[in-house]
């Protein structure tokens, strides 16, 4: 009895995972979607991920030539203002008063270049110190009588290097960040009679790396790093200059030496700001790309962003600094994902489609199956006479004539036996 019981119920609820036990219109048309979404996914599939190449290398291109632009911007402006100083320093004006700095005439002559050079793009002031560091002629009179024996940017031009580069730092006058430049003011003799030194504001390569926000597509940021990681320049300050100053200037991609961290506090890098360490906020993939001469391209995470972004890393010529430009993934990779999702919704609309003439393609093969079926069953139970109401030229129309065949002996043969029994 309980056999009996799961065999109708098995007829009843046919299992789905046995294929025979399947209808011929479910069979086919679990063949038609598995054909044609197969084929449609094998399709999209290799679309898709051709396209996503495609445009990560077409992105990844826009990066270096992004970054080598901005790059070789940088360089030519601080190329540009230390050949400013450089030759500045050479003016008679300026050695001549370097010369008799007590001369009254030759000191408002000098006044006079100062202030003319301190009405340049980004000059915040120009001043000329003799042999012993202290400066004695300001273009603005703010430092006057300052001594900056100890500064980098008095120190090495009298050494001999012609035209030096302070790295950035606040200033103490302004307590803004800013460059020095300076050169050493030589007599005839090649002797050092001083050094002419000029402030700028950090603004003029702040602005060179603001051009590179959302550059390379939507998203895109540029950071400039000094040779210990610290942020120097970023292209989020386009809208936000004091959020930028106070978050991100000079804080760290990864942890810097403590004996760095000293030399800065030494130098008064950052100003009359008391510093006890160097803020860091780290950029683990960016930091580890520093310590690889050739970065070329890499993912990363970013400041801005909680998404992975591709970036690359170019060194930097004049000073040994590294820019970064970096863009998020889905800003190269977004029309592909578009592409895969109206991929996704044709292949929806085509299994719907699908289904739809399987249905009723179906019902023109089934129907007269099922017709045939009864016909069958009519004739077991007897009715040698039930009609069969299918004529056509296919396979059904021939099993159909078979059945009228069949069902013609099956008449003849009653009406023999019949005919024996009378």
């Amino acid at each position: 009895m309980a056999t009996e019981q799961r065999s109708s119920l098995s007829r009843a609820f046919p299992r789905f995972w046995d294929v025979r036990e399947w209808r011929m219109g479910q069979k086919l048309m679990a063949t038609f979607l598995i054909v044609i979404l197969m084929a449609l996914g094998i399709t999209g599939l290799i679309s898709v991920n051709t396209s996503r190449e495609a445009l990560l290398g077409q992105g990844t291109t826009n990066l270096l030539a992004v970054s080598h632009s901005t790059s070789n911007a940088i360089d030519q402006y601080l190329f540009m203002r230390r050949e400013d100083i450089a030759t500045a320093s050479a003016f008679s004006e300026i050695v001549a008063f370097a010369t008799n700095p007590k001369d009254n005439t030759a000191r408002v002559n000098a006044l006079q270049v100062l202030k003319t050079l301190a009405k340049k793009i980004d000059y915040e002031s120009i001043a000329i110190a003799d042999r012993e560091g202290t400066i004695i002629l300001f273009s603005s009179e703010q430092d006057l009588n300052t001594n900056i024996k100890a500064s980098p940017y008095f120190v090495e031009p009298m050494k001999g290097i012609v035209g030096y580069i302070s790295d950035p730092a606040v200033s103490a006058v302004t307590n803004k960040p800013a460059l020095f430049f300076s050169a050493a003011i030589r007599d005839p003799a090649g002797q050092a009679l001083g050094v002419l030194v000029s402030r700028l504001s950090l603004s003029g390569i702040w602005t060179i790396v603001e051009n590179d926000l959302d550059a390379a597509g939507p998203g895109t940021v540029g950071i400039l790093l000094d040779e210990y990681g610290l942020r120097l320049a970023h292209s989020t300050s386009k809208w936000d200059r004091a959020g930028v100053e106070k978050n991100l200037l000079f804080h760290a991609i990864a942890p810097v030496p403590d004996q760095v961290t000293q030399q800065f506090i030494l130098e008064k890098r950052f100003g009359t700001a008391t510093i006890k360490s160097i803020p860091v906020r780290p950029l683990a993939e960016i930091a580890r790309a520093m310590q690889n001469p050739v970065a070329g391209v890499f993912e990363t995470s970013a400041d801005s962003s909680p998404a992975r972004h591709y970036a690359v890393m170019t060194s930097l010529r004049i000073k040994p600094w590294r820019y970064v430009v970096m863009a998020p993934i889905p800003t190269f990779t977004s029309a592909a994902d578009t592409l895969g999702f109206q991929l996704l919704v044709f292949a929806a609309l085509i299994a719907a489609l699908t289904s739809i003439v399987v249905i009723l393609l179906t019902r023109t093969f089934t129907r007269p199956i099922v017709q045939l079926t009864q016909v069958a069953d009519r004739l077991s139970l007897g009715e040698l006479d039930v009609p069969i109401p299918i004529d056509r030229k296919d396979e059904i129309g021939e099993l159909a004539e078979a059945i009228r065949r069949m069902q013609a002996s099956i008449q003849v043969a009653m009406e023999r036996l019949r005919a024996r029994r009378a």
